[in-house]
């Protein structure tokens, strides 16, 4: 073979593989290696800004950007779920049971105390029970956050004079005349 037919051949083991702007290698989609994250979190902390720390190690500025808030919001350095794991989502609804249990028995309880319970009864490790606004959330959705439904009362609606009730006529029983036409030529057809 002479060196001009040799051809360079690039192979993933993933087969997903794509280069960036930088010269990084990427995988669309999927979360960067552990190893990337940890040293995107040491070069902030030593004090690198992103876009030198983007440019050296070669990964996007967004990726680095949404790393590092990520960090500063939850301490984590962990990547988001990408599809959810049968195995995980079992897990999240067996803590939903949890909760809607702990809740129907002290329904005063309030999200943060219901999150303490969950650690405290090692439902859930203080590193993965859910957070304070998806304890909120999951009990809205349920309508479990009132303690007792008789203490709410709802207002009474009142007719608007802009209704299409009022405008027709019908908020007072009363039928106004080219309705009572206009029903009684729909009758006829």
């Amino acid at each position: 073979m002479s060196d001009t037919n040799k051809t360079i051949t690039f192979t993933n083991i993933m087969g997903q593989g794509r280069i960036n702007q930088l010269g990084g290698v990427f995988i669309n989609g999927r979360p960067l290696p552990h190893h990337i994250r940890i040293k995107i979190i040491e070069m902030a902390s030593s004090g690198i800004k992103p876009c030198h720390i983007s440019r050296q190690l070669r990964v996007s500025h967004g990726a680095v950007s949404k790393i590092l808030n990520r960090y500063a919001e939850t301490g984590s350095v962990s990547p988001g779920q990408i599809g959810g794991n049968p195995r995980s989502r079992l897990a999240i609804q067996a803590v939903e049971k949890h909760i809607l249990a702990l809740k129907a028995k002290r329904p005063n309880l309030c999200a943060s105390e219901l999150r303490s319970c969950l650690i405290e009864q090692e439902i859930c490790s203080a590193e993965n029970a859910p957070t304070v606004s998806s304890i909120n959330r999951h009990i809205r959705s349920k309508k479990l956050n009132c303690s007792n439904s008789k203490d709410i009362k709802t207002p009474k609606k009142s007719p608007l004079n802009y209704s299409i009730e009022h405008i027709l006529g019908l908020d007072g029983g009363l039928l106004p005349e080219f309705f009572s036409y206009f029903n009684f030529i729909i009758k006829q057809i």
